[in-house]
C-alpha cells in the first residue's frame, strides 16, 4: 500500500533531521527537511532570514518549501517547528501523506538547543530566557500539535522507536503504547488490509 510521504513534525530540538534521516535511510526513500530547501532558495542562512526579512516573509518561504516536499512524493520529510501551525501547511502535508509529532521534554529541548546559537526565535537569550520563552512556545503550539491528528512519539530518551501499521485512510487500530528502555513508548497498531510498518530508532 502506498501511503506517500513520512512527514515528521514536532517542537524545535525534538530530532527532526536525525531521526528523518535515519527513518528515510531505512524505507530507502530521500530526506528533505524544509528548513534547508529555505536556505537553498534564499541563498542564505535561516538567522539571516529572520533578521534582514523578518518572521513573516519567512513563513512565506516556508509555505512555499513545504508544497514542494509534498508534491516529491514517497519522500521522508523533517519539517520546521512551527510549519503546521499554518493551516494551509497542514492541508498540504495531510493530502500528500502521514504526520508524526516527535516529542521532549522541556530540560532535553533547552540542553539541545544550547549547542549551538542558530536557532533564531531563541538567540540573544540567556538560558533562563530560554527557558521561559521555549515553555511558552510549546504552550502556544500544543493545541496545533493536537489537532494535527498526528502518532506521537516521546523522543526524550537516546532511543526512539515507533512502529506504526496505518490502515489505507492513515488511522491505526487498537492503538497502545507501553515504555520501553530509557523511557521511549513504544505505540503498537493494526491494520486489516497491510501488514506495512514504519520502524526507527535513533540516538543524539
Amino acid at each position: 500500500m502506498d501511503i506517500g510521504s513520512v512527514f515528521l513534525t514536532g517542537f524545535m530540538g525534538v530530532g527532526k533531521s536525525k531521526v528523518g534521516s535515519l527513518l528515510a535511510w531505512r524505507l530507502r526513500r530521500d530526506f528533505l527537511d524544509t528548513d534547508e530547501l529555505i536556505e537553498a532558495r534564499a541563498g542564505r542562512e535561516i538567522s539571516s532570514i529572520f533578521k534582514e526579512q523578518g518572521e513573516a516573509y519567512f513563513r512565506e518561504l516556508e509555505h512555499a518549501c513545504v508544497v514542494e516536499a509534498c508534491v516529491r512524493g514517497d519522500v521522508v520529510v523533517s519539517l520546521g517547528g512551527g510549519a503546521i501551525v499554518q493551516s494551509r501547511n497542514l492541508k498540504a502535508v495531510r493530502s500528500a501523506g502521514v504526520l508524526v509529532c516527535l516529542e521532549a521534554d522541556v530540560d532535553t529541548i533547552l540542553e539541545r538547543v544550547s549547542r549551538r546559537d542558530d536557532r533564531p526565535l531563541l538567540s540573544g537569550l540567556s538560558e533562563d530566557e530560554k527557558r521561559a520563552k521555549i515553555e511558552r512556545m510549546l504552550k502556544e503550539r500544543a493545541p496545533y500539535f493536537s489537532r494535527s491528528k498526528a502518532d506521537h512519539a516521546d523522543c526524550t530518551s537516546a532511543t526512539c522507536t515507533v512502529v506504526r501499521l496505518p490502515s489505507p485512510a492513515s488511522k491505526v487500530y487498537g492503538v497502545g503504547g507501553s515504555r520501553g528502555k530509557g523511557g521511549a513508548r513504544h505505540h503498537k497498531g493494526a491494520s486489516v488490509r497491510t501488514d506495512w510498518k514504519l520502524l526507527f530508532e535513533r540516538g543524539f
